[in-house]
């Protein structure tokens, strides 16, 4: 074969090798993210206002179903509507994510409004809480989610 041709066919050599080795890397990722251990997290926003109000900045970590990606999402605004006893406005969101993953959900309170977080697993354990520091400010949680026993 001549020079000409070897150094044509190189660079096709390199791309064809990185991409079999990178194949099964990807492979593993969409097994674990479809077969994985994961928990459904409900990330929750309470506001101290007992009328619906306007969240902004909300962010969440996780996948909106099982078998997805899991990514940041930035949600911009949403609502918070007011409970019926009276004890603040709630905002919440489910998502799917793997068990040793990040959960993470943040929002910024209406001006002269505290807010808490809070994450659950299966809609009932809560594994992180936060409420902000002053008065519109934002808040954040952020934990790790627990391995499954």
């Amino acid at each position: 074969m001549s020079t000409s041709r070897r150094n044509l066919l190189r660079p096709f050599l390199a791309a064809a090798a990185a991409a079999i080795t990178l194949l099964p890397l990807t492979a593993c990722s969409v097994v674990n993210q479809s077969f994985g251990d994961a928990w459904s997290v409900t990330y929750q926003v309470v506001v101290d206002r007992p009328q619906d109000v306007e969240l902004t900045e909300v962010a969440v970590e996780g996948a909106e179903k099982r078998g997805a990606s899991p990514e940041v999402t930035d949600l911009g605004s949403q609502t918070a509507l007011a409970s019926s006893g009276g004890e603040g406005a709630l905002w919440e969101r489910e998502v799917i994510v793997l068990a040793g993953d990040d959960a993470r959900v943040s929002a910024t309170p209406p001006s002269g409004s505290i807010a808490t977080c809070r994450v659950m697993i299966d809609g009932t354990r809560e594994i992180a809480t936060a409420t902000s520091e002053a008065p519109g400010e934002p808040v954040t949680c952020k934990v790790v989610t627990p391995a499954f026993d």
